[in-house]
């Protein structure tokens, strides 16, 4: 199921049924799809995709809400293009005003700590997705998102899981947060997406990963051998660049793609 070790107070929730978790997700979004100041988070994720699905059944007319950061995969995008014309979604698209490479640059300059798999003060998220998604909160008066969010993603979710469950208010974001399949096993996930025909990110197959967001992302514990798997020249750059691991000699610099990444 899951490398982590259950924490006690998650384990029955985690071990229940599927029938189960599946109707208290749906009770869920049951209760808040029809809440005009709600809206749905997508990364066009396997998890969240679940989430815009279970929604839209509830509420076709729901906010479904994306946060481009520049740096998604090309397959995430695809996907997005087919599900906003295929779903007819009621869709958002949001895009921050700095880069990744200039919110790490910062980082150095102010001698402040890079990402590197451990609890950091998610810098470079803020400015690439957490700002431009309350911006447009609080414009838009939205209180609510739905998100995919699971609990067996990292031990840090799982502890979130544990002290406030599937549905709570953030004091720090200033909204409440929804997380249906907070509970759900990696299998119960593609189990249900099989059997509801949920179209698949390309990502996952093509470059063998269990996890889709940022192309470049250097704040989750695996995010090396991730980037190594996908493009090993960006991996030298960076680790050059941010690690100050002097690698790139053996690769070409013009043969990485940079174009449109803000350097």
């Amino acid at each position: 199921m899951t490398h982590l070790v259950l924490l006690n107070s998650i384990k029955d929730d985690v071990n229940a049924s599927f029938e189960s978790k599946l109707s208290k997700a749906r009770q869920l979004v049951k209760l808040y799809a029809h809440n005009e100041h709600a809206c749905v988070s997508c990364s066009f994720g396997k998890d969240s995709m679940i989430v815009a699905f279970l929604a839209l059944e509830e509420n076709p007319k729901i906010p479904i809400v994306f946060e481009n950061t520049l740096i998604e995969f090309p397959e995430t995008i695809k996907l997005r293009d087919k599900i906003v014309d295929d779903w007819n979604l009621n869709f958002v698209e949001l895009r921050p005003k700095t880069t990744f490479f200039k919110v790490n640059d910062m980082i150095l300059e102010r001698k402040l700590r890079l990402d590197d798999g451990r609890k950091h003060s998610n810098i470079c998220c803020y400015h690439l997705k957490e700002k431009p998604f309350s911006l447009w909160r609080k414009a838009n008066s939205c209180t609510r998102s739905f998100t995919g969010i699971t609990a067996l993603e990292s031990r840090h979710r799982m502890f979130v899981a544990c002290k406030k469950g599937m549905d709570y208010y953030s004091i720090r974001s200033g909204f409440a947060k929804v997380h249906p399949i907070m509970f759900w096993t990696s299998e119960e996930v593609w189990r249900f997406t099989k059997e509801n025909s949920i179209p698949i990110n390309e990502a996952y197959a093509k470059y063998g990963i269990d996890r889709i967001g940022c192309m470049w992302c250097m704040s989750h514990r695996g995010w090396r051998e991730q980037i190594f798997k996908i493009n090993p020249k960006m991996y030298a750059f960076l680790m050059q660049r941010y690690r100050k691991t002097p690698i790139l000699d053996s690769f070409n610099r013009e043969d990485i793609s940079l174009e449109g990444m803000g350097l």
